[in-house]
């Protein structure tokens, strides 16, 4: 019996020492990758960022910005505050630039229930229902209530606006019948062109918002087509915002692939870790504050983001996976602007 008694305690201190020095070595590793804060980037920074409040500020949008074509926001599915962006951006490109064209990651028919939802005078909730259940099937994170109320909101905002500013959506995703070869991305390079052409919208601008990989406009070392990169080699100019969180909460639907917790809520998939972690994100929190969403500008005259990798480097230690970049390439090559979420509620089920 003692001999039983023994070997279990010496088991058990065995895999303790194990779990220490396996959590040791992530809290260092995480710490060496992450970097502590740059005091050229952060007074770079600190003239290139604006809090956003009720409504976008445009202090960081100068004349080549409203030269592009495409406005992209990319965002890391799940957590709320970015549902609140995409109306805002949605709402200020529409007064500013009369963008009306929201381009969006979903199916053709699923996009054009939501622009008849848009449209009627009348708020048909159970068809706006019936377009979050749609798009469930194809991002289950993203399909919540908030999602629901994003879109009742455009639809009270469209009701005030002229017939020439309403706005419309266009889904380019692939429908879910479509069995044709080729990527996601390059299916939406093309229904994106041949929306254009079918409805002679050449002169037109367009805004929307994607999944975060889709926004970036150049490939990285893993070779895989991007919708933002595909655009920009077609001569489309292009302006992504992505969007990165810290101390904030995902909403992680029951899914098959891997456990979830009972309220479907994580708050362990942020930009500083422990499992998701963006090289140089500390120079972004040292001028953020908890509770708040802060804009930061990447490409202005002597950016050190026009040559460092920094913010386009992510490590990914459970989901999705790692973005390299090309080693010539800079983190204002893949975007121009970024959002820090501080202390974003994850999404919620649809009610």
């Amino acid at each position: 019996m003692k001999k039983i008694l023994k070997f279990i305690k010496i088991t058990f201190i065995s895999l303790l020492s194990i779990i220490l020095l396996f959590v040791t070595y992530l809290y260092i590793s995480n710490k060496l990758f992450l970097e502590s804060k740059d005091d050229d980037n952060v007074k770079y920074l600190t003239e290139n960022n604006v809090q956003i409040g009720a409504s976008v500020n445009e202090k960081l949008f100068d004349a080549d910005f409203y030269k592009s074509q495409v406005f992209l926001l990319g965002e890391i599915h799940g957590y709320a505050d970015n549902q609140k962006i995409d109306q805002e951006m949605l709402f200020f490109l529409n007064k500013k630039e009369g963008i009306k064209y929201y381009i969006a990651e979903m199916d053709s028919l699923t996009a054009k229930k939501l622009s008849v939802f848009l449209l009627e005078k009348q708020k048909n909730k159970a068809i706006l229902k019936e377009v979050v259940e749609s798009i469930k099937r194809r991002i289950p994170q993203q399909a919540s209530q908030e999602l629901f109320d994003k879109w009742s909101a455009v639809h009270d905002y469209n009701q005030n606006l002229a017939d020439s500013l309403k706005i419309t959506v266009i889904g380019i995703d692939k429908n879910f019948d479509d069995e044709s070869k080729g990527s996601r991305d390059e299916a939406m390079v093309v229904n994106f062109k041949n929306s254009i052409k079918k409805r002679h919208l050449e002169n037109e601008k367009f805004y929307g918002l994607f999944g975060y990989f889709h926004t970036l406009q150049k490939i990285t070392e893993s070779g895989r087509a991007t919708f933002a990169a595909g655009l920009k080699d077609s001569g489309v100019k292009v302006t992504s915002f992505v969007s990165y969180t810290i101390d904030s909460e995902m909403y992680l639907p029951k899914n098959p692939q891997f456990p979830t917790p009972k309220d479907e809520k994580v708050d362990w998939i942020n930009a500083d870790g422990p499992l998701m972690l963006v090289k140089g994100i500390n120079d972004l929190k040292e001028l953020s504050k908890p509770e708040s969403i802060t804009l930061f500008k990447l490409n202005s005259k002597n950016s050190p983001y026009l040559k460092s990798q920094n913010l386009i480097t992510v490590k990914s230690r459970a989901f999705g996976e790692n973005i390299v970049p090309l080693k010539d390439a800079s983190a204002s090559d893949y975007f121009q602007y970024v959002f820090l979420l501080r202390n974003s509620k994850a999404l919620t089920k649809l009610k």
